[in-house]
């Protein structure tokens, strides 16, 4: 269920969460910081075995949304973990009242993880705002929406015909890694969101997690050149 990808990085896929009628797979990433304690990123559906798990790794110190989407497991992990601090970006705490959040996230990481995880945040969307964030010791980048990377047999098994066509047609795929159409449509000023992605790139990621795909498990420079490759047209 806990897979380690480098150094105090592992993901633990979710189940299957329906999004406007479509099955989207779930993912979580934990990190452990300098301190021993956990940063857990959109964490998913809670149960015994997981939080034992998490348990095991140490305690649990923060825990995260990238987006006003990944918002469905926090209050349960919240309730679980009562003195962790409870992280998201301005719209996820509007859409969450009656969550106790400890600071809204923007480009510069709290001093909590400052220096081991890096964050850059994507307002360019009026639909969505995000933060993607960039593990330091494991050289992996985490992605929430930015970037989805369906496998063809994820897409048979769960989307009909005629939107694995429109997966397919906007590269929202293995291999490419766009985000939704509609997301991409929708994101403006590419020039301000360059630099941010040109600053994730000279990281030199070796891995990308994203929420929805496939993992990318080496070579995250080269995915990130392609996969964002539609900002510079």
């Amino acid at each position: 269920m806990f897979e380690p990808l480098g150094s105090d990085l592992w993901v633990a896929d979710g189940g299957i969460v329906s999004f406007h009628g479509f099955d989207y797979p779930t993912r979580m990433v934990i990190v452990r910081l300098a301190d021993g304690g956990l940063w857990l990123w959109s964490p998913i559906k809670k149960n015994s075995e997981i939080e034992s798990l998490v348990r095991a790794l140490g305690p649990v110190r923060h825990i995260v949304s990238p987006n006003k989407l990944h918002y469905l497991f926090l209050g349960e992990w919240q309730a679980a973990f009562p003195t962790a601090k409870l992280w998201g970006t301005a719209s996820t705490i509007a859409k969450c009242p009656e969550l106790i959040f400890s600071g809204t996230l923007a480009d510069n990481p709290p001093a909590d993880w400052a220096g081991q995880i890096d964050q850059a945040y994507f307002t360019n969307s009026p639909f969505l705002d995000e933060l993607i964030f960039f593990h330091r010791s494991s050289r992996t980048v985490v992605i929430a929406d930015l970037s989805q990377t369906f496998s063809e047999a994820f897409l048979k098994l769960h989307w009909p015909w005629w939107m694995r066509f429109i997966a397919r047609l906007s590269k929202m795929v293995e291999g490419w890694g766009y985000p939704p159409i509609d997301y991409r449509i929708s994101f403006r000023h590419h020039a301000s969101a360059r630099p941010k992605i040109q600053a994730l790139i000279d990281k030199h990621p070796e891995r990308v997690v994203v929420a929805h795909g496939e993992i990318v498990r080496e070579n995250g420079e080269v995915f990130l050149r392609r996969a964002f490759g539609w900002l510079y047209k």
